[in-house]
C-alpha cells in the first residue's frame, strides 16, 4: 500500500445495540400510546425519539480523517513481532477534533485515539502485531469511527488497504545434503573419494590396479614416481519430500512440528541450489524459490481432501519423480512402525530414504527399517542431531 492514502467506501450509518434497544423501546411506547392513550408512553416514546435524532445529527457530517496502514515487513517467522504504522491525516482545512480508529487485526480488533489535528496534519502512530502461530493475519482495512456521546449511533467510514502477513513456520539449519546413493557427474560433490569422477581431490602415490588414464604425467615426472588423480565422488541430489496432511492424524501442536521440519529440510536444499519437490495429501507445495513456499506453507493447514491414503499419494510422487535420490515422508505420532515401513516401499535400492514421524514430548530415537530409516523427532531443534545420526542425512 506504500503509505498511499486509501479511497473511503461509502458511508454506514449503524445502530449499536444499545441504540437498537432505545430504538425498541420508543417504538413499544408509541404503539402504546397509540392504544391505550397513556401520556407517559407517550413520553417515553417521545424522549427515545429525540434522544436518537441528536444522536444521528452528532454523526452526520462523516469523519474528516483518511487512513492509510503500512506493513515495515509483510513476512516474520512465527513467534516474531511484526511492526507497522498507521497514518491518519486531517482530510479538512479546518482543525479536526479526536477521533477513533479501529483496526481490525486477524479475529480481533484494536482502538487507536486520534489526538484534535490542524487542518491537512498528518498523525503517525506504530503498532505491533505478535505472531504466536504460522499461517496468515489479516491487517485491516482500518475504520474511521463517530459516535455520539451516549454511544446509540456509529458512522464509520472504511479505508480499503488492508494487508495481509504471512507468519512463516520456524525453521532450523540441518545438515542435510540428499544425496543418496546414484552417481551424477552433473551432481553434487560429495566427501566419499574414488578413483574416477570429474571433481578433482588431489594426487596420490600409484596403486597395483589404478587407471593408468589417471596417471597424471608431468607430476610422476618431476617427483620421479606414478602419481595419480584422485576425485571426489558425484551424487545426484533430488529429494522428495512427502509431508502428510490429513486432518485427523495430528495434533496441533504436532502438525506445526511437522511443517517445520518439512520447510527445514526444503530450505537446506534449497539454499544448496539442490533439486527437491514437496508435496502434501492435496498437492504439490511451490519449491522455485524459498519465499514462494514458506508464504504456502504459512497457509497449509490439515484437511481430510481426498480419499487416498498416504502410502498410495507417496507411490504417486514417486512415479512422478522416478529420477529421485532422496525420499523423505513426515508423518504424524499416530503412524506406527509398520505402517512407516510400508511408505518406503516405492523407494529404489539407490535411493536414501526414510521417515520422520513427529511425536511432540516423545523420546527422539532411530530405527533401522527396510528399505531406509524410521526416527521420531520430538521436535524441530532435535532435527539436526537426529539427521546426524540417519541414513535420511546420507
Amino acid at each position: 500500500m506504500g503509505g498511499a492514502l486509501g479511497r473511503a467506501a461509502g458511508p454506514l450509518r449503524i445502530l449499536t445495540p444499545a441504540g437498537r434497544a432505545v430504538a425498541v423501546t420508543g417504538l413499544a411506547a408509541a404503539l402504546v400510546a397509540a392504544a391505550a392513550g397513556w401520556v407517559e408512553a407517550c413520553a417515553i416514546a417521545c424522549c427515545c425519539a429525540v434522544v436518537l435524532l441528536v444522536a444521528l445529527a452528532q454523526v452526520a457530517v462523516p469523519s474528516p480523517h483518511a487512513v492509510s496502514l503500512r506493513l515495515s515487513n509483510r513476512r516474520v517467522v512465527a513467534g516474531q513481532t511484526a511492526i507497522g504504522e498507521i497514518a491518519v491525516t486531517n482530510r479538512r482545512a479546518r482543525r479536526a477534533g479526536a477521533g477513533v480508529i479501529e483496526l481490525p487485526i486477524g479475529s480481533g480488533a484494536g482502538q487507536i485515539l486520534v489526538p484534535p489535528l490542524a487542518g491537512h496534519e498528518t498523525w503517525n502512530e506504530v503498532f505491533s502485531v505478535v505472531t504466536r502461530r504460522r499461517g496468515l493475519i489479516r491487517i485491516g482495512p482500518a475504520h474511521a469511527v463517530r459516535a455520539d456521546a451516549l454511544g446509540l449511533v456509529r458512522r464509520v467510514s472504511t479505508w480499503d488497504n488492508p494487508e495481509t502477513l504471512h507468519v512463516h513456520p520456524r525453521t532450523v539449519r540441518v545438515p542435510f545434503e540428499a544425496t543418496g546413493f546414484q552417481l551424477d557427474v552433473e551432481g553434487v560433490v560429495t566427501a566419499k573419494l574414488s578413483s574416477s569422477d570429474v571433481a578433482f581431490h588431489a594426487l596420490r602415490d600409484y596403486e597395483p590396479g589404478d587407471d593408468r588414464r589417471h596417471v597424471h604425467w608431468a607430476s610422476s615426472a618431476r617427483l620421479g614416481r606414478l602419481v595419480v588423480r584422485q576425485f571426489e565422488e558425484t551424487r545426484r541430489s533430488h529429494h522428495l519430500l512427502v509431508l502428510d496432511t490429513r486432518g485427523g492424524a495430528w495434533p496441533r501442536d504436532d502438525f506445526e512440528t511437522a511443517v517445520s521440519v518439512a520447510a527445514s529440510l526444503a530450505l537446506a536444499d534449497m539454499t544448496r541450489s539442490r533439486t527437491v519437490w514437496l508435496r502434501g495429501r492435496a498437492g504439490w507445495l511451490p519449491t522455485s524459490a524459498p519465499v514462494g513456499l514458506m508464504d504456502a506453507l504459512a497457509e497449509l493447514e490439515p484437511d481430510d481432501a481426498g480419499a487416498d491414503p498416504l502410502a498410495d499419494v507417496v507411490r504417486r510422487a514417486v512415479a512422478e519423480h522416478p529420477d529421485l535420490s532422496a525420499l523423505t515422508v513426515v508423518v504424524g505420532p499416530d503412524t506406527d512402525d509398520e505402517e512407516a515401513t510400508g511408505l518406503l516401499a516405492p523407494a529404489g535400492p539407490d535411493v536414501a530414504a526414510g521417515v520422520l514421524r513427529i511425536r511432540t514430548g516423545a523420546v527422539r530415537r532411530r530405527l533401522s527399517v527396510e528399505r531406509g530409516s524410521l526416527v521420531d523427532c520430538p521436535s524441530v531443534e532435535d532435527l539436526p542431531h537426529l539427521l546426524l545420526l540417519a541414513g535420511t542425512a546420507s
